[in-house]
């Protein structure tokens, strides 16, 4: 099915510039430029060297099946649930505004914006054996979450990054029943990417995506770093 991928794009622009959130991106003197975000991003999702254990990971992280919230305020239909992993303080709080969409929170909250880089604490959730192989990240961190998603659970088509960047968005899955699509203008369709379970990926989310899933407990790395780690992501991949 063809989409507006445009419409997309402009609609989370005119978010991002009524929340002010735009403003702070002009000010902010680190951010990854055009040519660097392109050579940091050959495909829409481009493999890294780090990987994690899928079996692991699934285990330990059922101790904190009580932290996991429902995913924002809007669809709430929908099972998806998210775990903070890097947020403002470093505590697993109620109600922390990074278990959602920060687009829906700068468009419900336009005076009180609220970004990736806001969101520099690790939580205990980081302390997880099956996560030690992201240690090289640290010192690079912002906004990270462990997410939860049951059979039909899915994200609308949207961005989550324009350029010049201020972060650097990177993404796992611990199965293949994630279905992953990017925006081909070719077709002005979205079309699914392949990826390994357990394998770190730079994600293109300047790019319209989408996602769905047809499992239950199927758990997504939802990560975000600052663009101090470009060299350290640049070394272990085969850009």
């Amino acid at each position: 099915m063809k989409i507006n991928a445009q419409q997309i794009i402009d609609e989370t622009i005119a978010v991002f510039e009524k929340s002010g959130a735009a403003d702070i991106l002009r000010s902010c003197e680190n951010v990854v430029g055009d040519e660097d975000y392109k050579r940091l991003h050959p495909f829409p999702l481009t493999p890294t060297n780090i990987t994690f254990d899928c079996n692991s990971l699934n285990i330990q992280v059922k101790q904190y099946n009580s932290k996991f919230q429902k995913w924002g305020t809007d669809h709430q239909h929908l099972q998806r649930y998210g775990l903070a992993v890097v947020n403002q303080s470093g505590l697993l709080i109620d109600n922390d505004p990074i278990n959602g969409s920060l687009m829906a929170w700068n468009r419900d909250n336009p005076t009180s914006p609220l970004i990736e880089t806001d969101c520099t604490a690790k939580t205990e959730v980081m302390n997880l054996p099956a996560l030690q192989p992201l240690k090289v990240f640290d010192g690079h961190w912002c906004r990270s979450n462990i997410l939860k998603w049951h059979s039909g659970a899915f994200f609308y088509p949207h961005i989550d990054s324009v350029i010049p960047s201020m972060w650097i968005r990177l993404w796992a899955a611990t199965s293949s029943d994630v279905v992953l699509r990017f925006f081909n203008p070719a077709t002005g369709e979205l079309e699914r990417v392949e990826y390994e379970p357990g394998r770190i990926y730079i994600i293109d989310t300047s790019l319209v995506h989408d996602a769905s899933t047809t499992g239950f407990n199927v758990l997504q790395l939802f990560l975000s770093v600052l663009p101090s780690a470009y060299d350290l992501l640049i070394n272990n991949t085969n850009n």
